[in-house]
């Protein structure tokens, strides 16, 4: 039977992660901590332990029909749509809710992803499985925790509290808002993208974080708007960022990492100053940004509109400038990325082996890695004790370059544009509400 998205093995990236993960063993045992290297060996002889069931779903369940289901209900559980889909519970004015959800969904990102550094531990072998994805880059990253896991976990715990205690919805809605949860967990085991460890320990990072911030982001809230607010927000971002493990292998877990928590303190700046700008709200109303009930349908719309342009153009217009300002500033001590001979490449070069700019900015591009890795890991010798007490090996190739560092900015500015720039546009074209 030939499956929707089973591929060539010339075009599978499940063949190019296969060489991506193999650093040798003996590298592992020399660079991490008896402690880390424990765990990550326990969890890698349980995914182990579980492929002959893993390879047994698929060969008695896997279908054409559910081939396409599950890819497309994980596109609707990775952080690539909550990434598109978060901007419009603020532009609506979402008010706590929306920048609560942000914080959860975007930090489960960088919990996820400090975990999968920190275990190193792999995905199921590809063969025997066929891993199913339209994302090939989620390939290229650990297994243990299951990151859709997490993030869906922690929305749908999240969600579920206002819908039982706030908004008091119905019963049917709260089981068939958790039945597609439950889907898209389930959808990960089927893809072969995750063994029932990498389920277990997404869903315990997920309860946890949603339960955290279900308890206290109320009060995380008043403090992010109180007086030194952002500055709160930018010492957690760098100790966050500056704390994300160094592991062995190229995982891009990181990047998404620097992505992800940029945004948060962005909404964090962009909130602050909106509230402390009286001009840009209406009635006291702080977290109405774009749709107000007093303007006409037609304003309302309009403003929406500018919006969601305002942040496409910051999202498309913005990285030039900031490479350009971080290097002028020498705000990264390396210039640009190394080539998998040694050479230097320019930030605007089109192949980054190291830096896989298209690999984390886009899940439609697939990367065209397997030389590089090969390359890399090719007689792989154990760092120095000097890089390995500085952690100056594997993803750090990924996360100490001029085009990592300005994601901070670059997300950050998300925020800034939907609280400050947006409104202040209205200002200025006469779509306040009177």
């Amino acid at each position: 039977m030939a499956h929707l998205f089973q591929l060539d093995e010339d075009d599978d990236p499940t063949h190019e992660a296969a060489v991506f993960v193999k650093v040798p063993e003996h590298v592992y045992a020399a660079v991490y901590s008896p402690l880390r290297q424990k765990v990550r060996q326990a969890v890698a002889r349980e995914v182990e332990r579980e492929m002959a069931a893993l390879v047994e779903i698929q060969r008695r369940y896997r279908s054409d029909v559910l081939d396409t289901l599950f890819v497309l209900t994980g596109m609707l559980g990775n952080h690539a749509f909550f990434m598109l889909a978060l901007p419009f519970l603020h532009v609506f004015g979402g008010g706590q809710f929306a920048r609560g959800l942000t914080f959860v969904v975007l930090w489960s990102i960088y919990f996820s992803g400090w975990v999968k550094d920190y275990v190193s531990a792999p995905r199921p072998a590809s063969p025997p499985i066929a891993q199913i994805t339209r994302s090939p880059a989620h390939t290229f990253e650990y297994g243990f925790p299951s990151s859709h896991t997490t993030y869906v976990v922690a929305t749908i715990l999240y969600i579920s509290h206002f819908m039982m205690h706030v908004w008091g919805s119905s019963l049917v809605s709260i089981v068939v808002f958790w039945a597609v949860g439950v889907f898209i967990v389930v959808g990960r085991i089927y893809c072969g993208l995750h063994s029932f460890i990498d389920i277990v320990g997404g869903i315990g990072i997920g309860v946890v974080e949603a339960l955290g911030f279900v308890a206290f982001y109320p009060r995380i809230d008043a403090l992010l708007l109180s007086t030194p607010g952002p500055l709160y927000m930018a010492v957690v971002l760098y100790l966050a960022l500056k704390n994300i493990p160094r592991s062995l292998d190229l995982c891009p877990c990181c990047v998404d990492s620097f992505c992800a928590t940029s945004v948060t303190l962005g909404l964090a700046v962009g909130t602050w100053v909106h509230a402390r700008t009286p001009f840009l709200w209406h009635n006291g109303v702080v977290d109405s940004i774009a749709w107000d009930s007093s303007l006409t349908p037609a304003q309302n719309a309009l403003r929406c509109s500018i919006v969601l342009v305002l942040v496409v153009a910051w999202k498309l217009g913005s990285k030039a400038p900031m490479i350009a300002l971080v290097q002028g500033l020498s705000l990264c001590p390396v210039p640009c990325c190394d080539g998998a001979d040694g050479s230097k490449l320019d930030i605007g070069a089109e192949i980054k082996p190291e830096c896989t700019d298209t690999l984390l900015d886009s899940i439609s591009v697939k990367p065209k890695l397997s030389e590089e890795n090969a390359a890399y890991i090719k007689d792989y010798l154990v760092p120095s004790p000097g890089s390995i007490a500085a952690g100056h090996y594997g993803t750090h190739k990924l996360m100490v370059t001029p085009e990592n560092f300005v994601r901070v900015p670059i997300y950050a500015g998300l925020g800034i544009v939907i609280y400050v720039a947006a409104p202040m546009l209205f200002y200025l074209l006469g779509l306040m509400p009177a």
